[in-house]
């Protein structure tokens, strides 16, 4: 699957429309999270299918529901089944974790239609039911058959996120490496290449205390205290744009050179946890990096004990292996180098055990 993102052009009309279908998707959530809920006290347990059947009646009460496809209503219930998964499997794997909560007005940012409700003839327009057309800046051509599209509303405006049943084309080089995470260096390749960690928040930490200083002294949910507000989300914007960018050039450079990529199994969410490293952890954004390496090329995941310990060269583990961050000097055969590219040949060498 790919996405394609293109800004949308918006007009006062369209703008309406789409603040709508953001309404009234949001209102169908959260009516299905109350009903889910309130049936669980009681001891019943709602499917989707159930909470599906009940839309017609829905639709009788509140008749402004109608101005949205019947399948993306469908399809918010389906979002909230998602939710709910993700909260019982974290659960089971014991990773600390809350209940699907109600959707705020200013969180709720996107609306999903189907392929059904979508006409797209290949140039830079497309018609969703029950919003009409929509033009938007299209930077590149669309390949394969859309299976979903999706209005998401940022901070600069509204997005066109359009996927397509069309797969990335990996590397046939048949070429593995290992990998490994960190902070220091954001990755580290068994071949020996690193990646610098560019601190994307850090570079931006000083824009952000100077503009949230400049909103404590507004006045609170003044004309100007929301404008600020939306300054500093253009600012968070941005942010999550550089990180982003960087993850894609070096996610791609890989993919480009290796077949088989080869990283440790991190419980990510659980690391972030950690007190004096959960900003930079968040910051380096693991997560959504390994997910670019899964769609872009094989990512083989590997267990990661001790694999910071262990010498690559005689296999042996002990704390003392690791005299500093940034040193590997195994205590047994002499072997030294950096400690995280050493992890990244370990990792390498625990694919076929």
């Amino acid at each position: 699957m790919k996405t394609y993102k293109f800004k949308i052009k918006i007009r006062d009309a369209l703008e309406n429309k789409i603040e709508n279908q953001l309404g009234c998707t949001r209102l169908v959530y959260n009516l299905a999270l109350e009903t889910k809920e309130e049936s669980f006290k009681k001891g019943v347990k709602l499917s989707k299918f159930d909470l599906i059947k009940q839309l017609p009646e829905l639709k009788k009460e509140f008749k402004w529901l109608s101005n949205v496809h019947s399948q993306t209503l469908q399809g918010t219930i389906e979002r909230l089944e998602k939710r709910y998964d993700k909260f019982f499997l974290d659960l089971k794997k014991g990773i600390a974790t809350s209940k699907p909560k109600f959707a705020k007005k200013k969180k709720w940012s996107s609306v999903e239609y189907k392929s059904s409700a979508v006409k797209y003839t290949g140039n830079s327009e497309i018609s969703i039911s029950k919003i009409g057309r929509i033009k938007f800046f299209k930077s590149r051509e669309v390949e394969g058959e859309i299976k979903i599209v999706r209005i998401v509303k940022k901070a600069d405006g509204y997005y066109l996120n359009i996927v397509t049943d069309k797969d990335f084309d990996k590397c046939d080089n048949q070429a593995t490496v290992g990998i490994d995470l960190g902070l220091k260096y954001f990755l580290v390749t068994s071949d020996g290449e690193y990646f610098e960690n560019i601190k994307t928040l850090k570079r931006f930490q000083e824009k952000l205390r100077i503009e949230n200083r400049k909103l404590s002294r507004k006045k609170k949910f003044s004309n100007n205290f929301y404008k600020q507000v939306n300054k500093i989300k253009l600012l968070y914007l941005k942010i999550s744009r550089v990180r982003k960018d960087y993850l894609h050039k070096v996610s791609s450079k890989l993919a480009k050179n290796y077949s088989i990529i080869v990283c440790e199994d991190l419980n990510i969410s659980q690391m972030i946890q950690q007190k004096g490293f959960s900003k930079d952890i968040s910051d380096v954004s693991w997560g959504s990096f390994l997910e670019m390496l899964n769609y872009k090329t094989n990512l083989v995941k590997v267990d990661a004990k001790y694999s910071s310990q262990e010498c690559n060269s005689c296999g042996h583990i002990s704390k003392e292996n690791r005299p500093t961050q940034e040193l590997f000097k195994c205590v047994k055969c002499g072997h030294s180098g950096n400690a995280d590219e050493n992890a990244s040949k370990v990792i390498f060498s625990r694919l076929n055990n």
